[in-house]
């Protein structure tokens, strides 16, 4: 079993999705999803994590990010203040899509705090993006009804013949439009290329080997910016590996961080 907590930030309340005991391991979702995309790995790493996932500002139980003109820093900031009011001190790290972009952030600002870090199905520069496929996506969102724009988005992410399909469309079609905007505002204005390159800690990047959002390139890239890093590709998985092939994609993680751990 999950529970839902909400913690005040500077920002708003923020809420967090959590399972099990044992040393903080925080999952930050991407665009189209929410703390439930984890729910999958909620389950099967609480037996040795206490995982962690949360509603970015504007998704899920969490408030809006105030102006709705966010920064990747300022994400990180948020949540690193949930994580204060939970008394969460060092922890491992898991950011998938734009929470990987926003993750190394958190690693930038709290270095001290963050052990291990994993990058999921992210981009070195979500900026350096068409324009158009995001004036694209939040003319869906505006316009579509949430089973439309959750299918539309599921399209992409995972493809219409995948058996979590519907789990992925309802997923985003439960994002508001105040949450969506200020999500695409961060993500056209993110990039990382000078961060990831000071990243310290064990970095592992997680790539799905069908991904049309984030290809291999993009992937590659990001394992070649971070000194150090591994990359591994998952088969048989788009966008939400984590969905798609999630005892693998667990597995991964799982195994990082405890090798990393032996280190």
């Amino acid at each position: 079993m999950n529970r839902v907590s909400h913690f005040k930030t500077p920002t708003g309340q923020i809420a967090l999705r959590e399972a099990g005991e044992g040393p903080a391991l925080i999952f930050l979702h991407g665009l189209g999803g929410s703390s439930k995309s984890w729910f999958r790995q909620l389950d099967e790493l609480s037996n040795r994590f206490h995982v962690i996932a949360w509603d970015c500002p504007g998704y899920g139980e969490s408030d809006p990010f105030p102006g709705g003109k966010p920064k990747t820093s300022d994400f990180a900031k948020a949540l690193l203040a949930a994580l204060d009011e939970l008394k969460i001190g060092e922890f491992n790290l898991v950011g998938h899509s734009m929470g990987g972009a926003v993750a190394p952030w958190v690693a930038r600002l709290a270095p001290l705090r963050v052990r291990r870090l994993v990058l999921s199905a992210t981009k070195v520069s979500f900026a350096s993006d068409e324009p158009s496929g995001y004036e694209m996506r939040l003319a869906e969102r505006r316009n579509m009804d949430d089973h439309t724009f959750g299918n539309a988005r599921a399209k992409s992410m995972v493809g219409e013949d995948s058996p979590v399909f519907n789990e992925v469309a309802s997923i985003a079609g439960e994002i508001r439009i105040a949450g969506y905007e200020a999500a695409v505002h961060l993500l056209k204005n993110s990039n990382n290329a000078a961060i990831l390159a000071t990243i310290e800690q064990p970095t592992l990047i997680l790539a799905g080997e069908n991904d049309k959002i984030a290809p291999a390139a993009s992937t590659k890239a990001v394992a070649e910016a971070v000194p150090g890093s591994r990359l591994v590709t998952i088969k048989n998985a788009g966008h939400a590996a984590y969905i798609e092939q999630a005892s693998i994609f667990s597995g991964e993680v799982a195994s990082f961080m405890e090798v990393s751990s032996k280190d």
